[in-house]
C-alpha cells in the first residue's frame, strides 16, 4: 500500500530581479514518486537538487503548483485535509535549536501533542513513549541546552513521534551533526522502521547514510534520475559523479575487493571493513 503518493508533481520558486521583472527556479519538476507503506526510503542529491522542496511536499507544508500529492488517500490540495495530514507525516529539519520551543526536554516533546488535543493522561503517557523511542527518557526533566547536537535531534524527533505519525520525513536531519551525532539520529530512524513499522523517509546528502534503506531516490535540478537498492545505486559510480555525488570510499574499497574475488560486503563504516579484512588474511 502507498503511503504518499506524488503525481507529475511540480513546484517552482518565484524570485524578484533588480528591474521588477519575475523569473522561476526550480524546486521539483514533474516529480511521480511511490513511497509504500512502512518503507525506508533515502532521497539523495547535491545542494540545489530538490530534496528539501520535495520534503515539504509531503505534508502539505508546500502545494504542488501541478500535479497532485496524496497520503494515505488525502490530497494535501485540499485545505480540510491539512490537519489530519500532518498528524500522520512528522517531519524533522536541519537544525534542532529551530525546532527547540520550551526550556524542560519533556514539554518540549508535549508541544505538539497538546496542539492537536490530546487529554493530558495520554499526553503523559505519550511523551513518556517518544522519549523511550529515541533513549532520551533520562533527560526527560532537564533543559535542552545541555544537550549535544546528536541528543537535542533525537528529542526533536521524539516531538514528532509523540503525536504518532505513520511516516517519519527526516530532512537534512544529520547534517550539522558530528559523526557521532549522525550515528544516534540514523539509529533512531532504523528502530522505528524495523520495530514500530514506520515509513522513514530520510533526505541526506550523506552517501554513507543510504546504506540502511529499502529504497535509494538520486535528484539532480528538480528530477528523479535513478532509484534503485542502495547496491545498484552505488554500482551507477558515472550517474552519482553527474549529479555531484561520490561513493564512500570504503565502499568503493569493498567493491574493487569484491571484483578482485575477495569475500567482503558492501559497508561504509571503515572499522568494519578492516575486521572483515583482516578476517580473510
Amino acid at each position: 500500500m502507498d503511503a504518499i503518493k506524488l503525481q507529475n508533481a511540480t513546484y517552482n520558486y518565484k524570485i524578484f530581479n533588480d528591474d521588477g521583472t519575475q523569473s522561476y527556479a526550480v524546486g521539483v519538476d514533474d516529480v511521480t514518486l511511490d513511497i509504500k507503506q512502512g518503507e525506508f526510503l533515502t532521497l539523495v542529491g547535491h545542494n540545489g537538487s530538490g530534496k528539501s522542496t520535495l520534503a515539504k511536499l509531503l505534508n502539505g507544508l508546500f502545494l504542488p503548483q501541478k500535479g497532485s500529492v496524496i497520503v494515505f488517500g488525502m490530497d494535501t490540495a485540499n485545505e480540510k485535509n491539512l490537519f489530519e495530514i500532518r498528524k500522520n507525516v512528522g517531519m524533522v529539519f536541519q537544525n534542532p535549536d529551530n525546532q527547540m520551543v520550551a526550556s524542560i526536554i519533556e514539554e518540549d516533546v508535549a508541544f505538539g501533542v497538546e496542539n492537536i488535543g490530546i487529554p493530558h493522561p495520554d499526553l503523559a503517557e505519550r511523551v513518556h513513549w517518544a522519549l523511550e523511542s529515541v533513549g532520551m527518557e533520562q533527560f526527560a526533566k532537564r533543559t535542552p541546552h545541555k544537550l549535544s547536537g546528536g541528543q537535542k535531534q533525537r528529542v526533536a524527533i521524539a516531538g514528532a513521534l509523540a503525536i504518532k505519525p505513520q511516516v517519519l520525513v527526516l530532512d537534512e536531519s544529520t547534517a550539522m551533526l558530528d559523526p557521532q551525532g549522525r550515528k544516534e539520529v540514523l539509529a533512531v530512524a532504523k528502530k522505528l522502521n524495523k520495530e514500530f513499522g514506520m515509513t522513514v523517509v530520510l533526505i541526506t546528502h550523506f552517501m554513507e547514510e543510504v546504506l540502511q534503506s529499502d529504497r535509494v531516490v538520486v535528484m539532480q535540478r528538480g528530477k528523479i534520475i535513478a532509484t534503485g537498492t542502495p547496491q545498484e545505486i552505488f554500482e551507477q559510480r558515472a550517474l552519482l559523479e553527474k549529479a555531484g555525488l561520490k561513493v564512500p570510499r570504503t565502499i568503493e574499497l569493498a567493491q574493487k575487493l569484491k571484483e578482485s574475488g575477495w569475500a567482503v560486503e558492501d559497508t561504509a563504516d571503515a572499522k568494519s571493513l578492516g575486521e572483515m579484512i583482516c578476517r580473510l588474511l
